[in-house]
């Protein structure tokens, strides 16, 4: 025997008893009234992002890829952030190198230009003395000089206050008379230097 359900039992159209009737005398079973089989449950289909199915060891590759990507795009920020933190490291460090030598080069010119001021100025100063040196000796050969012109003036002065002529030599210039003014002016001349050496201090 058969687990299905069976099927209705036909009716029989019956008479009316006042007119004709549309429903049967007796109710009939929903099933026995359907004459399809129910349908099985079809779930509704889902759309967009719902609908597609992934599959795990797909899922954790594309999770793979990401990390990797992402890690990828943190470590290239990472070195180029490094890259230019060193490079604007290595800029300071050279513009303060520049600066350093640039100061120390200063410094060496200040200190040429001071050497060489010092050097004229000591040259001025040695010509100056050099000048006021030769001027002094100058002078004092001058002032001997003239020291030694009055000196011999004043000799001169005095050999001739003092000088006679001998006889016969007043109005006759001749060779005896020439030396004996010569030995006279030289006798002098002698004693005059020794009483000048006496009286020096």
């Amino acid at each position: 025997m058969s687990d299905k359900p069976a099927d209705a039992a036909p009716t029989e159209p019956q008479p009316a008893d006042a007119g004709p009737r549309t429903e049967p005398s007796k109710p009939v079973p929903i099933a026995a009234a359907t004459p399809f089989k129910r349908m099985p449950y079809v779930p509704k289909r889902k759309r967009g992002w719902e609908g597609i199915s992934v599959p795990l060891p797909l899922q954790f590759a594309i999770a793979v890829i990401l990390g990797v990507l992402i890690a990828t795009a943190i470590a290239a920020a990472y070195v180029k952030w490094n890259a230019r933190v060193t490079a604007e490291a290595n800029a300071r460090a050279t513009q303060e190198e520049i600066e350093r030598i640039a100061r120390e080069r200063q410094e060496q010119l200040e200190a040429e230009q001071r050497a060489a001021a010092e050097r004229q100025r000591a040259a001025a100063e040695e010509e100056r003395a050099r000048v006021e040196k030769l001027r002094e000796e100058q002078r004092l050969a001058e002032e001997a000089r003239r020291a030694q012109l009055n000196d011999t003036q004043r000799m001169e002065e005095a050999f001739a206050a003092s000088y006679r002529k001998p006889p016969g030599c007043a109005d006759t210039a001749t060779l005896a008379c020439a030396n004996h003014y010569i030995r006279a002016k030289r006798a002098f001349e002698a004693q005059y230097i020794r009483q000048r050496a006496a009286s020096a201090p």
